[in-house]
Formats: structure tokens, C-alpha cells, sequence
């Protein structure tokens, strides 16, 4: 009984780096097609014009994203849960969107579950919150954020976009959005440590996904 049940755990996470490969390898050919910007052109934005957000709003939401950002230094499971209640509403409808596509969450628990897995697999990410874009309009505001995430002696570039509500004295996330701001992808990508970290998390979390439904 336990050797089917391992052979069926085989095949469902053989299956799922074989989708992870599969989304890659689209991704990639599409974004063939895609010109990036750099983060240069994002900070050149930001000592232009910061956003239209009052400093007392600015000074909130960029608490707020400084929160985030400490979450993913640190990237202690153990804090998720703190984490969590301090910088989303259970209620609310939120979303994320990974930089690498199908690689998103929808609803408080999804969101724990994506941060959990990005804390464990993915690379060190590196926002540049004093930089950061904010803007607002009575208890909403948005901010984007240039930045790098790390792997090993590699970066790659990453620009950061957020929905934030106002909750009492605070801002809280609605909506995150990770997305790789760089030069068109080469074939040399294919070789880089960083590139089998992505597909090595987004085929644990299609896995873990699997098993929760």
C-alpha cells in the first residue's frame, strides 16, 4: 500500500515539473516578443515624480512594503502567520501575480501558501523601497517598486506593483504583483542556477496545490 502511494506522489511531481518545464518553455518563446524596461527607467521615474500619494499616505504604504520586504529577508515560515495578519485582511479578496507565469494566488489562505513557498524556493528578494512609486486616491493607493531578486552570485532585475487599502492606522495589501524587468531572454538563461530555482517552485507549488482540492 505505501509503495502505490509513493509511486502515485512520483508521478504527481514528475507531472508537475514536466508542467512547470511545459509553462517555462511557452513563457519563454513568448517573451521573445516582449521588450522590458529596466529598473533605471523606474527610478529615473521615482526622483521625477514619487506619486501623487500625500506624505503622510506615502509614509504608510512604504511601512508597509519596508514589512514585506523585511518578510522576504528574513523568509522564517515560523512568521508567516504574523506576517500575514499584519499585512492582509482574511476577508479580503486578495491576489498575487509571480513573475513566472501561470504562478499566482487568490484569497488569504492562497496568498500564505504562495509567500510560504516563495520564502522557501525562491531567490533573495531585494526591493527598493525608498525608490518606490506611490500614489493614492482617498483609502486606496498603488505603489511600484524597482528591485533585484538574487540567486546566488546572479540578479535579475524585478519591478514590484502593489493595491493597498487603508485598514484603521495602517495600509494593508490587497494585490501584489512580481514581474521581471530586464533585457529579452537569451538562450543562455536556460544555464542559469536561478532559472531551475523558478521551475523547482512553481512545480512545488502546483503540487501543493494538487493536494489541497
Amino acid at each position: 500500500m505505501r509503495s502505490g502511494n509513493s509511486r502515485r506522489w512520483i508521478l504527481r511531481v514528475l507531472t508537475a515539473l514536466v508542467l512547470a518545464w511545459g509553462f517555462f518553455a511557452a513563457g519563454f518563446i513568448a517573451s521573445l516578443h516582449a521588450r522590458r524596461t529596466t529598473p533605471n527607467d523606474l527610478r529615473a521615474q521615482s526622483a521625477q515624480s514619487p506619486g501623487d500619494a500625500p506624505p503622510e499616505v506615502r509614509a504608510g504604504v512604504l511601512a508597509a512594503l519596508s514589512a514585506l520586504q523585511d518578510g522576504y529577508t528574513k523568509r522564517d515560515p515560523k512568521q508567516l502567520d504574523s506576517f500575514m495578519s499584519r499585512l492582509f485582511e482574511k476577508n479580503a479578496d486578495i491576489r498575487i501575480l509571480g513573475a513566472d507565469e501561470p504562478d499566482w494566488a487568490r484569497g488569504y489562505t492562497a496568498a500564505a501558501e504562495f509567500i510560504r513557498v516563495d520564502w522557501l524556493l525562491w531567490g533573495d528578494v531585494r526591493l527598493d523601497v525608498p525608490d518606490s512609486v506611490v500614489c493614492s486616491a482617498g483609502d486606496v493607493a498603488w505603489v511600484t517598486s524597482p528591485g533585484e531578486v538574487r540567486f546566488g552570485h546572479w540578479n535579475r532585475p524585478v519591478r514590484f506593483s502593489a493595491v493597498l487599502a487603508r485598514s484603521g492606522d495602517h495600509w494593508v495589501f490587497r494585490q501584489l504583483q512580481f514581474r521581471w524587468d530586464e533585457h529579452d531572454p537569451v538562450p543562455g538563461d536556460l544555464f542559469r542556477p536561478g532559472t531551475y530555482l523558478n521551475l523547482m517552485r512553481l512545480a512545488f507549488r502546483k503540487f501543493t496545490t494538487a493536494n489541497t482540492h
